[in-house]
């Protein structure tokens, strides 16, 4: 018998809002389930909460995160959670997961062919796991994937918007990173402190994850001339940039579109490949082209 393919772990994360990094996360999960018929896990360690919130309803949503000891249903603090204190770090006592695995994960869409979209919610008290120690939980994510056993073949995380202890456990976890940035002055100015931040917390905590590359997001369509020929002009820069990082980092030649249907799946709780719609062909065939770039439907980036 054949082995199994080994699991893949990406994250999806910027130090900056508003690049689109959940539109790509909850996008390119939809992706591989509904196009590709895989088994994936998305992992919402952001605690604005919007790829949980671009997935479920307002009802399972609030199961999952309201502020109740007889909780059955699990979110991502739980998995956190633990009244972790000093003592229990020197002594190496354990502490968290509380939860059995199962608690933890909703079940999104099965899709045909044996693809399946699931989501462990994320909640807004991650803020408060942002201001622990990271080594005291930098690993918590990573040890805890193995328990869900082999029912994955990709699991991705939509990770928060800064370089924190949240962050760091998604980046320990991954053995990809997948950097959204916007072609403007901000992502100039941006990469940089990114990539440098990467390099000296990837050798203090020993995070494996390699940035399989940077993805412009946002892009203006053809029908916008002026901000599209503007953000043309940065895409050589961002590039260059990107080969003068140490190591260098590729710039995909896959770009997302700006696009209102990505505004209008969020309030139908409908990711673009789920849809049907052949309007969405297009962008669907973007993502398609991101994640073979990132070697997410086979071979390395």
């Amino acid at each position: 018998m054949p082995d199994r393919p080994k699991q893949s772990v990406l994250a999806v994360q910027n130090i900056k809002g508003g690049v689109g990094k959940t539109t790509i996360a909850v996008n390119l999960a939809a992706l591989l389930a509904e196009r590709h018929h895989q088994r994936v896990l998305l992992i919402d360690a952001d605690p604005q909460c919007n790829a949980s919130l671009y997935l479920l309803s307002d009802q399972r949503f609030e199961a999952r995160t309201r502020e109740d000891k007889a909780r059955r249903e699990g979110n991502l603090h739980d998995l956190f959670h633990g009244d972790v204190r000093y003592f229990d770090v020197v002594s190496g006592k354990p502490h968290g997961p509380l939860r059995k695995v199962s608690d933890y994960l909703e079940p999104v869409r099965t899709c045909a062919g044996g693809g399946s979209l699931t989501i462990v919610c994320g909640s807004a008290r991650m803020f408060e796991v942002q201001e622990i120690a990271a080594e005291i939980v930098v690993s918590r994510i990573k040890k805890w994937l193995p328990r869900a056993g082999d029912a994955y073949e990709h699991v991705i995380i939509d990770c928060p918007p800064s370089i924190s202890s949240v962050s760091l456990a998604a980046l320990k976890a991954a053995d990809k990173i997948l950097v959204p940035m916007t072609a403007d002055q901000f992502s100039l100015h941006g990469l940089p402190l990114l990539m440098k931040a990467l390099r000296e917390y990837k050798k203090v905590l020993d995070i494996k994850a390699k940035v399989a590359g940077v993805v412009l997001s946002m892009f203006p369509p053809s029908s916008d001339a002026v901000q599209r020929a503007k953000a043309e002009r940065y895409v050589k820069e961002i590039s260059d940039l990107c080969a003068a990082q140490k190591p260098a980092v590729r710039c995909l030649s896959a770009v997302i579109s700006r696009d209102e249907a990505y505004r209008d799946s969020f309030e139908r709780n409908e990711p673009l490949p789920f849809s049907g719609d052949p309007d969405h062909v297009r962008l669907i065939d973007e993502l398609e082209a991101v994640a073979l770039e990132v070697g997410l439907l086979g071979g390395a980036p």
